[in-house]
């Protein structure tokens, strides 16, 4: 649901009239607790104040852990502005306790301290954040010169396919590859050409014929002996 103008006008309009009311009821008890006019004047705007830093903190922190420190900071800053505005209400008139007194005088510093405090905080908050950020720049330079490598990977793979035989030319390569089992067949062959002229039932012309080779071929697979006696 988008926020409209008049939405964002009513709510700075109401927080405008809370920290106006706030702030009167607020100078009305620092002056009665023995503050000065000028004093007494500013002393609302450290204790509301402080509750616009924090919440400002709380809301630009996001999810980091110094979050925690800025909600207890508006806390606090909320209860002091809640319970002074409560003590102005119910407080007769005139000066109040010394121990009220003594509460309103220690407001400031403590509110000096906690916005130091804050300060330092926010300091760290943006370095983290600047870190992080830092981090962030790197994984994706990292990933970006990865899938240049990779690019450049398969271009390169591409370019080698290019330079590789083509389907025809390894069919050929293949076809004068010799076989193996031709080689073994040729031996096979010649033992059993050897066998049968061992048994010497036939002649060298029956044998080619019977082991599907030529007469020449059967002649010079013949033992030299076997020829010198022929």
């Amino acid at each position: 649901m988008k926020v409209t103008r008049f939405d964002a006008a009513l709510t700075y309009a109401l927080a405008a009239l809370g920290l106006w009311i706030s702030y009167t009821a607020l100078a009305d008890l620092a002056s009665r607790a023995g503050l000065g006019p000028h004093q007494a004047a500013a002393w609302p705007l450290v204790v509301d104040g402080l509750i616009l830093a924090a919440t400002r903190a709380v809301v630009t922190f996001g999810r980091h852990d110094a979050r925690r420190y800025a909600w207890t900071l508006l806390g606090c800053a909320a209860a002091a502005s809640i319970v002074g505005n409560a003590a102005h209400a119910l407080l007769p008139a005139g000066p109040v306790h010394p121990g009220i007194a003594a509460v309103v005088a220690v407001v400031p510093p403590v509110a000096a301290l906690a916005m130091t405090h804050l300060a330092v905080v926010r300091a760290r908050v943006r370095q983290d954040a600047e870190g992080a950020d830092a981090r962030d720049a790197s994984l994706q330079v990292g990933a970006a010169s990865m899938e240049d490598a990779l690019t450049q990977k398969e271009g390169k793979q591409r370019a080698g396919d290019a330079s590789s035989p083509a389907p025809a030319a390894r069919l050929v390569a293949v076809a004068a590859t010799p076989i193996a089992g031709d080689a073994q067949s040729d031996g096979d062959v010649r033992q059993r050409v050897l066998d049968l002229l061992a048994e010497g039932k036939l002649s060298g012309r029956a044998i080619a014929q019977e082991v599907g080779v030529s007469e020449s071929t059967v002649r010079r697979w013949k033992p030299a002996k076997d020829v010198t006696a022929a």
